[in-house]
């Protein structure tokens, strides 16, 4: 999804500034984009909670999982079938990044989608049959603490708005209301908005300078937030695509997912296999729609289907005809 430019200015501007700007019972509090360092310090919180947690007499998963198990509560084959929808969506996320046509890309999202969904409910169903674990325990307590870790009174990041006794005491309802700030800012902050900020006009003059983060920023890598490193990632990504890609259509230059997607496939094709041009010079590729072709039209390198099936002595297979269309057979 695509929103203004307004948005994407007010979006690249967070991440420069490494913060974004929130509210809480009527006054400015100040999100941190937490960085590697706070990684590993919220990793720690976790894994002192999990020990602390055990040392209590909680399960940990695997033993949890084995009980239930032994008590025919859970089924081997299950966690087969979890392990394998996880699988499953990962090699269609990679397949869909390959895939140049639209149409195609939204027909398997479409069954990335239910897949996920069919993976949700059933680690869901898991988590309800294995009960209270020492993981489950620690991730609560360490969702809480990134929670309370992330929010500041000021902009040096030297006051949380919350100590760690006072946040304790607050209500469920305070604890919704952060929960929703955090939820808006790692919303505005995801990949897929990152990735459209990046080929925005504005940002078009940075792209070059992605090359050495150290220097866009001007601090150490170290210091950089995770939004900070994804948006010179993608710069460098997105550059270099158009430095080595040639005839990249302008109608996807600032669609991320088609401009890699066609980057892609330039790079898997052989130097004739742009698509088909009949005699008429209309362009014709295999399972492409109406909407795929206005993209794929703007290929100058497809080859003339005449002049193909003259070079194959006046008649193409099937095989020929899917080289042609750009498939490796």
């Amino acid at each position: 999804m695509s929103y203004s430019d307004e948005f994407y200015i007010s979006l690249i501007g967070e991440v420069f500034d490494g913060y974004s700007v929130s509210t809480f019972k009527g006054r400015d509090v100040f999100v941190k984009h937490i960085n590697l360092r706070d990684q590993k310090y919220l990793n720690a919180y976790y894994e002192r909670y999990k020990d602390l947690a055990i040392s209590k007499g909680i399960d940990c998963e695997e033993e949890r999982s084995a009980y239930v198990k032994d008590e025919g509560l859970w089924e081997e084959s299950d966690d087969i079938k979890i392990v394998s929808l996880e699988n499953e969506t990962k090699n269609l996320q990679k397949t869909k990044k390959s895939l140049f046509l639209p149409s195609k890309r939204e027909a398997l999202q479409k069954t990335i989608n239910e897949k996920l969904l069919e993976l949700y409910k059933l680690k869901n169903q898991k988590a309800e049959v294995v009960g209270l674990t020492a993981e489950a325990y620690a991730n609560r307590r360490s969702a809480d603490e990134m929670l309370r870790f992330c929010f500041f009174k000021d902009l040096k990041f030297e006051e949380n708005l919350h100590t760690e006794d006072e946040f304790g005491e607050l209500e469920s309802d305070e604890i919704a209301e952060l929960n929703i700030r955090l939820g808006a800012v790692t919303d505005k902050m995801s990949e897929d908005n990152i990735k459209y900020a990046v080929l925005k006009p504005f940002f078009s003059m940075y792209l070059a300078n992605c090359e050495n983060p150290r220097d866009f920023y001007g601090k150490a890598i170290i210091d950089l937030s995770v939004y900070q490193m994804k948006t010179v990632m993608y710069g460098r990504v997105f550059h270099s695509i158009f430095q080595y890609t040639d005839d990249v259509p302008d109608n996807i230059k600032e669609d991320p997912d088609k401009l890699m997607a066609f980057s892609e496939n330039q790079r898997n094709k052989d130097s004739n296999n742009g698509g088909i041009k009949d005699d008429a010079d209309a362009s014709a590729v295999f399972g492409a729609t109406k909407e795929d072709m206005k993209m794929v039209a703007q290929d100058s390198n497809s080859t003339s289907l005449s002049e193909a099936t003259k070079e194959a002595g006046g008649k193409l297979d099937m095989k020929q005809m899917m080289r042609l269309a750009g498939h490796d057979v």
